[in-house]
């Protein structure tokens, strides 16, 4: 577990000015890897050891082959894992807007489309322990069924546990479901799963309205002993719901997943006042983070709790919708409202308090950033505001603040702008992102989704919380760009959360202030033309200043090509 930390300190480093600067942008062939006719990659992993793990999916075999990449590209190993089911969303296309074809075209983009959603690693999650990786899955209904035609039996709701060692050496169990509570009246939600060195542990919400209940569990599915064993977690009480008549009314007040490190599980949540009964509304919005260990007792330390100290007469400010940075995951709470004869169904996090700033840890350290925009006043509010501003607070565990700022949208960005991009509402969305290259930070908004033809915003912010740049990209013509598309690899997560993100960069063309990587990158993408709707970039960093680029030409099939930098 030590080599762990010292791999994440090197990861640091390697975001120090210097090794930045020692970068030169150029790509040094590794390796070609051929995938299938139905192939694709579903994700990346980047380990303490600096080695890469591919995972590599296809859209007509439930197998995933996990390729281990050495710091100098080559392959390790390469082992085959077991899935039992698949995506079933890919009836459900989503528009690429940089390529909408026509005819034949047309045609065969929609199959490409189909065949990536099968091919997608979910239901899968990946996760990492030291130099391991763990993949788990949980058996749904049609994947029971499935299993049947094909002389398996399975059960709906066993769990899938695999583990890859350094070697690439393959220990699995089928673990059974869950037992029922003991009162029917009590309902189980899972909120987030991490690896640990006995195997899987699933975090859970238990409720039970009538007897007015709320806990938190770990269940360890442990590989060793083939069991799981079921541990309370030691949290500090939530909220009650409000009353009907409210103006809180669905304010969503409970804990949200923030994250895990070795050792250590983060959670975090917004409140309105200081105890559960206290009176709400009447004080900032409270900013809490609570650390257990692994055994659900609280950490030493064990968090804090903070109105994050905004300038005086500003508050932070509905921003809409927030998406899941990281680890962050929440348990949604729905709630349905009518207008005339049609029904509208919302997340209460999506419309109150999971739009009013977010969080993100640092794996490195520890430490928790707290970001968002602002607003004028001086207590909670869901107002369709004026956004003045962004603000961002680097916390320790402890809540010492390490670093800040707060800085204003100036009247350049505003200028010939629209609107809705300085007004809080629904439709309005933003990401956050961390660039381990740099150890910079990147918060992106636009007036409604990012991926649409409407105008975006980027701000680009150093390690130390700086404001270096922004980047405006007008909606005119946004079809006929060329984007340059990369996801970054992370060491400590892959998986499907509620409305999380992965670690990805868009960009047209990179700036002064990028690194000479981007400028390479973009020439690659550029020289394939704008019909390559699906090429894409996979970045992992493996030392000071160098890692590995898998280069990714088409939606499915084709070759991977694989450089180090």
């Amino acid at each position: 577990m030590r080599k762990l930390y010292f791999w994440l300190a090197g990861l640091l480093l390697a975001a120090s000015p210097a090794s930045v600067r020692a970068q030169t942008g150029a790509l040094h062939p590794a390796q070609t890897i051929a995938l299938g006719p139905h192939a694709t990659v579903g994700g990346t992993v980047v380990l303490p050891n600096h080695n890469t793990v591919l995972l590599l999916t296809d859209a007509e075999s439930l197998d995933i082959v996990a390729q281990c990449l050495a710091p100098d590209g080559h392959t390790l190993w390469k082992t085959t894992v077991t899935r039992y089911g698949r995506s079933q969303f890919a009836a459900g296309y989503t528009i690429d807007t940089r390529q909408i074809a026509i005819g034949h075209s047309a045609r065969a983009d929609k199959q490409v489309r189909k065949e990536r959603d099968l091919a997608q690693l979910y239901p899968v999650s990946v996760f990492t322990n030291d130099n391991e990786l763990v993949l788990t899955e949980l058996v749904s209904s049609d994947a029971a069924k499935a299993a049947k035609k094909q002389g398996v039996v399975l059960e709906t709701g066993q769990r899938l546990v695999q583990r890859l060692d350094e070697q690439g050496h393959l220990t699995k169990h089928l673990f059974s479901a869950l037992p029922e509570p003991e009162s029917r009246k009590t309902e189980v939600y899972p909120l987030a799963g991490y690896a640990d060195a006995t195997g899987y542990t699933l975090v859970t919400r238990e409720t039970n309205t009538r007897e007015e209940m709320l806990a938190y569990a770990l269940y360890h599915y442990n590989l060793k002993t083939k069991d799981i064993q079921r541990e309370l977690l030691d949290m500090p009480a939530t909220a009650k719901p409000p009353g009907s008549f409210s103006g809180f009314k669905h304010w969503y007040l409970e804990w949200a997943y923030l994250g895990h490190r070795p050792g250590q599980t983060y959670f975090c949540r917004r409140s309105l006042a200081e105890t559960p009964d206290g009176k709400r509304g009447q004080q900032p919005l409270l900013y809490q983070v609570y650390v257990v260990d692994d055994h659900g007792r609280a950490n030493s330390p064990s968090g804090f709790t903070t109105t994050l100290g905004l300038s005086a007469g500003t508050r932070v400010a509905y921003s809409g919708s927030m998406r899941n940075a990281g680890e962050l995951n929440h348990i949604p709470r729905y709630y349905t409202v009518s207008n005339g004869k049609h029904y509208y169904t919302y997340d209460e996090w999506d419309v109150s308090t999971g739009g009013l700033g977010s969080f993100y840890l640092d794996h490195a350290t520890g430490e928790v950033l707290l970001f968002g925009e602002y607003a004028e006043g001086d207590r909670p509010e869901l107002d369709h505001d004026n956004l003045l501003g962004f603000f961002i607070r680097r916390y320790a565990p402890d809540g010492r603040v390490l670093a800040q700022s707060q800085t204003a949208y100036s009247e350049a960005m505003r200028d010939d702008k629209k609107r809705a991009s300085f007004k809080s509402n629904l439709l309005r969305s933003s990401e956050f992102h961390c660039d381990p290259l740099t150890g910079g930070y990147q918060y992106s908004f636009a007036p409604t989704g990012r991926s649409g033809s409407l105008e975006e915003f980027d701000l680009f912010l150093d390690h130390d919380l700086r404001l270096v740049r922004y980047d405006y990209a007008s909606g005119k013509d946004k079809a006929e760009r060329i984007y340059t598309a990369l996801t970054y690899a992370e060491p400590f997560y892959l998986a499907t959360g509620y409305d999380a993100i992965d670690n990805n960069r868009h960009y047209e063309h990179p700036h002064q202030t990028d690194l000479p990587l981007h400028a390479t990158l973009e020439k690659q993408r550029r020289a394939a033309g704008l019909d390559a709707a699906y090429y894409w970039f996979y970045v992992s960093p493996t030392g000071p200043g160098t890692g590995l680029v898998v280069e990714r030409p088409l939606g499915i099939g084709g070759a991977l090509k694989v450089y180090t930098f």
